[in-house]
């Protein structure tokens, strides 16, 4: 498989593509774990998706994530510190985004996990736009970018664009302390803004400690 796996989710959902926004070849035996998730909601709760069939769903170009801890923020690091803990598998319906399966990755031995569940398809859709965003950038259109997804938890999450020169981070909303949802950002600009959220983070963990992470 071609590793520039070109944006495949835009053409299912929109008419275009432009060449820059490229994806990695993901796991196959991610793209089985999440058809498999999908699979399961759909059967158990059928009366919510209006008789559709899981062979009527197509699985689109999956994206890596990557999480950063609070923490790492407040030090000034954000993408140098960011690992990669899972794999999100979107499926889409005709031109309607309705699930994604997320596919984590152990971190003792980096292998594929079927723990959890799925997601609606907002989380997706929220992308696209990110994506379209992006696609008007001029240094979008000079360079390729891998489409990536940045969380901090419990409520920052961002398209990441990596590139060989340089990051465009797009915060998809709901956003908070300042940063405009579909936004670019450099990474400098993103961690001045992730900052008090971070510090208040780490400062409700110390201050009651006993509440759920």
């Amino acid at each position: 498989m071609n590793p520039k796996l070109f944006l495949c989710l835009a053409l299912v959902l929109s008419s275009y593509c432009r060449a820059a926004i490229v994806f990695p070849a993901a796991p196959e035996k991610g793209r089985q774990i999440a058809y498999e998730k999908v699979s399961r909601v759909i059967q158990a709760f059928p009366q919510m998706f209006k008789g559709l069939a899981t062979n009527e769903l197509t699985i689109t170009n999956a994206q890596r994530m990557y999480a950063v801890s609070p923490q790492e923020v407040v030090s000034n690091n954000l993408l140098s510190a960011a690992k990669l803990y899972a794999w999100l598998y979107p499926f889409v319906h005709e031109t309607n985004a309705v699930l994604s399966a997320p596919v984590f990755i152990n971190p003792k031995d980096g292998k594929l996990s079927k723990r959890g569940g799925v997601m609606d398809g907002k989380l997706v859709k929220d992308m696209l736009v990110a994506l379209q965003k992006a696609d008007e950038l001029p240094q979008v259109k000079k360079q390729d970018y891998e489409c990536r997804y940045l969380v901090m938890p419990p409520s920052f999450v961002a398209a990441w664009l990596h590139g060989k020169s340089d990051d465009i981070i797009i915060p998809l909303p709901p956003t908070y302390y300042g940063k405009k949802a579909y936004q670019p950002y450099t990474e400098k600009a993103i961690i001045k803004l992730l900052k008090p959220e971070a510090e208040n983070i780490l400062y409700m963990a110390k201050k009651y400690p006993h509440l759920p992470g």
